[in-house]
């Protein structure tokens, strides 16, 4: 009887193994299909019921400077690396969206992971950061300069909906 039960978790435990690894070919797939999208055609800010277009040539237009933040793996201490982008707050003025009336900005990713931010921390122009991203993970990344372990960045950015 014990050796029934025994099996039987097995089995249920290796159905479910191959559940969770199919499912995360899918997304792999689902993301790549995204990140060439975002080459192409940049990321979106909504802010309403208007979306705006944000192009790498129009963040290259506003000139990013260089911006320094700690960056944490897990597992491992952090480190202090230089990135090219632009304030947030920069983005939003260049497009003529105005920030008042929103509490909140949240920075989606083509992998599915959103981070979201009180409004007063997304327009703080030595804090949050639009990055032109040299690791090859997409040309776009959302970073907090002042976020000594990197918790709540959004690599792979796709859009920022200001709620």
């Amino acid at each position: 009887m014990k050796k029934k039960s025994t099996i039987a978790v097995i089995v249920v435990l290796a159905v479910l193994a191959i559940g969770v690894a199919v499912l995360a070919v899918l997304n792999g797939r689902q993301a790549v299909g995204k990140i060439a999208s975002i080459y192409d055609t940049g990321f979106l800010v909504l802010a309403g019921d208007v979306e705006y277009q944000v192009t790498l040539a129009e963040i290259e237009a506003l000139g990013p400077r260089e911006i320094e933040a700690n960056y944490k793996k897990s597992g491992k201490d952090p480190e202090t690396r230089a990135y090219r982008g632009v304030p947030f707050a920069e983005v939003l003025a260049r497009k003529g969206i105005d920030p008042a009336g929103f509490g909140s900005a949240v920075f989606s990713a083509a992998d599915g992971y959103a981070s979201a931010l009180p409004i007063e921390k997304a327009l703080d122009k030595e804090n949050c950061f639009i990055v032109i991203d040299q690791g090859g993970e997409g040309p776009f990344r959302m970073i907090l300069a002042k976020d000594q372990f990197s918790q709540y960045w959004c690599k792979l950015l796709m859009d920022v909906t200001l709620r």
